[in-house]
């Protein structure tokens, strides 16, 4: 058995970059790696905040990959759930602790369980589904209130 039999996700790896732009210095979200097979193994699924102005969601989520990889604590991790099977369920947008490396022992019973370990931090807005809302007002658009 291989670990790397078990990665059925996909993610892209973004990171914090210094961009010279003429004599200033900059810094901006790149993407440095496409497409390393992961899996997140461990759901921590919350329950979303509901609060008067907005709803949001915590979830703190763990992320298995092979040692090659090279995340590093606060990149931002975008990962396909399911892209290696080609289901492509849904997109997760997480950052990365500090990844925890589990390395392969001498004389292993069970050879390739070599891996790392990545706590994921998810923290994002929870998308309204108010129809016609372009303007943020949270108010139905003029067709559907009866006003046309």
């Amino acid at each position: 058995m291989n670990f790397a039999d078990w990665y059925t996700d996909l993610m892209d790896v973004w990171r914090v970059q210094t961009v010279m732009d003429g004599s200033l210095t900059r810094h901006e979200r790149v993407q440095v790696y496409a497409g390393i097979p992961c899996r997140v193994y461990q759901s921590d699924n919350r329950a979303v905040n509901l609060t008067q102005t907005a709803s949001d969601v915590h979830q703190e989520d763990r992320l298995a990959c092979g040692l090659d990889a090279d995340v590093q604590a606060g990149d931002e991790l975008i990962i396909t759930r399911g892209a290696r099977l080609g289901h492509k369920t849904h997109v997760v947008r997480a950052f990365a602790s500090d990844p925890n490396p589990y390395y392969e022992p001498f004389g292993a019973v069970i050879p390739g369980l070599a891996h790392q370990e990545i706590r994921l931090r998810q923290q994002e807005r929870v998308k309204g589904d108010v129809s016609g809302d372009t303007q943020g007002t949270n108010e139905p658009a003029e067709s559907e209130s009866g006003t046309a």
